[in-house]
């Protein structure tokens, strides 16, 4: 409006001293737009072009309604011009405004949508792992738990007809593992509330565990070698240690092929666990000590073995290394 009223005086005033006097439609037509009017007015106010009125005011810029008005007197006279009133109509203005700002906040809307919907999925998608893992950890324990119980049921049952050694080895296999599923269970949950650290006789342990498993090792004919052992002593929670040379002679056994063999090296700075079958690629060794996680889907477990193991060695600072190598995973402990 400032620019009009200015070209307009300019226009004025350049006429005026050049002396080409010219009637006033023709000089300021061009100065006529859509939206955007404006007035000439003389000393008396009296209108010389246009058809505005005009408008007593303090101000030089003023706004009624939707309209916009500014007076100006800067033809200071010429061509009998005294004053310049514009008036601009912004009512459009403010719909274009107001679409602009509307159209930009529904696409920022948009944007935020699709950046929290992705957003969200990241960080759900381990919620989500999570709940998968732990559904087949509940249907697999549930299965684990069913097998061993039906085993008693049925023994149970036909114990009524007479006792016999086949019987009472079978309710001895399925309480075996019953205790070993529950005692899993309750380190898990309840591990560290009841941990008690004594002098433990490491050797001494592992050969009580290996003949815990005896039965297991006969089921599948599996040899056991130890090839090394030495007497080694820890200070440390020896429920947790029990814990972790179970799943480890479990595991070993678990996922070992039938009339397979398993080779035990004990010393002072390491124990190892070497067992055959279907090997164990090295890009998934550090997963696969995850809760929940299985390395065979095909094979009988519920993925907390490992998880039990890693969560012992971590706890009394040891390394646990997961390789295969000429024929055999291997589960190196190093103290």
């Amino acid at each position: 409006m400032l620019l009009k009223s200015s070209n307009i005086a300019q226009v004025a005033i350049y006429q005026h001293m050049s002396g080409n006097w010219v009637d006033f439609p023709k000089l300021f037509s061009k100065f006529e737009k859509k939206n955007s009017y404006f007035s000439l007015f003389d000393k008396h106010k009296n209108r010389l072009y246009g058809d505005l009125n005009f408008i007593e005011s303090d101000k030089k810029f003023f706004i009624k309604g939707f309209d916009a008005y500014l007076l100006s007197n800067s033809t200071y006279g010429h061509l009998g011009i005294e004053w310049i009133l514009v008036k601009t109509d912004f009512k459009n203005e403010i719909k274009k405004l107001a679409f602009y700002i509307i159209s930009v906040a529904l696409i920022c809307l948009c944007i935020l949508l699709i950046f929290g919907f992705i957003m969200g999925k990241m960080f759900l998608s381990p919620i989500h792992t999570g709940i998968k893992l732990l559904d087949h950890f509940i249907k697999d324990i549930t299965h684990e738990l069913n097998t061993p119980i039906s085993a008693l049921m049925m023994s149970v049952n036909s114990l009524q007809s007479g006792v016999n050694e086949t019987k009472l080895l079978r309710i001895q296999k399925a309480c075996k593992r019953i205790n070993f599923l529950y005692d899993n269970l309750t380190f898990l949950f309840l591990g560290e509330a009841r941990e008690v650290r004594e002098n433990i006789d490491f050797l001494a342990l592992l050969q009580n565990r290996i003949e815990m498993f005896e039965t297991l090792l006969e089921e599948k004919q599996i040899k056991l070698i130890f090839q090394q052992k030495q007497k080694v002593f820890f200070f440390a929670d020896k429920e947790s240690v029990i814990r972790m040379i179970d799943n480890l002679l479990s595991n070993a056994i678990k996922h070992n092929q039938f009339q397979g063999n398993i080779i035990l090296e004990l010393s002072d700075k390491k124990l190892v666990v070497k067992n055959t079958g279907k090997n164990i690629p090295n890009n998934i060794t550090n997963d696969i000590t995850k809760r929940y996680v299985r390395f065979n889907l095909s094979s009988r477990g519920y993925g907390i073995g490992l998880d039990i193991i890693q969560k012992v060695v971590q706890k009394n600072q040891w390394v646990l290394k997961i390789y295969y190598q000429d024929g055999y995973n291997i589960f190196e402990i190093s103290f």
